[in-house]
């Protein structure tokens, strides 16, 4: 009975601990838990995840040739937004990845031009 009510023990310490660690995280600002697809260009998109975030487009690819300019909104306002663009030749598909924000990336936009 002593090994069984030890290891009882055990897990529940375990498991208040491992509760007590997750209020944490979740309760802690600026921790992005957020991904998403902004609207198309010419088949193109900006697509985020959590900080990281990138310029993609769709099989067959880019329907037009140009630049394409991507950017996303970085969660804290002290931290700048983040944009790239990229030429793309008719059909590329080639994923480019943007700088990462530090706690979150959403809000992201695309344009040709």
């Amino acid at each position: 009975m002593k090994i069984t009510s030890l290891a009882k023990k055990s897990v529940k310490t375990a498991t208040v601990s491992m509760l007590a660690a997750g209020v944490v995280v979740v309760g802690l600002p600026g921790i992005a838990n957020a991904a998403g697809t902004s609207p198309k260009a010419n088949n193109c998109y900006t697509q985020w995840w959590n900080t990281s975030w990138g310029q993609r487009c769709d099989l067959p690819g880019a329907t037009l040739a140009g630049d394409y300019t991507s950017t996303v909104r970085c969660d804290l306002p002290e931290i700048p937004n983040r944009s790239m663009t990229i030429n793309r030749v008719y059909l590329s598909t080639q994923l480019y990845y943007g700088v990462d924000c530090m706690y979150g990336a959403s809000e992201g936009k695309i344009i040709r031009g």
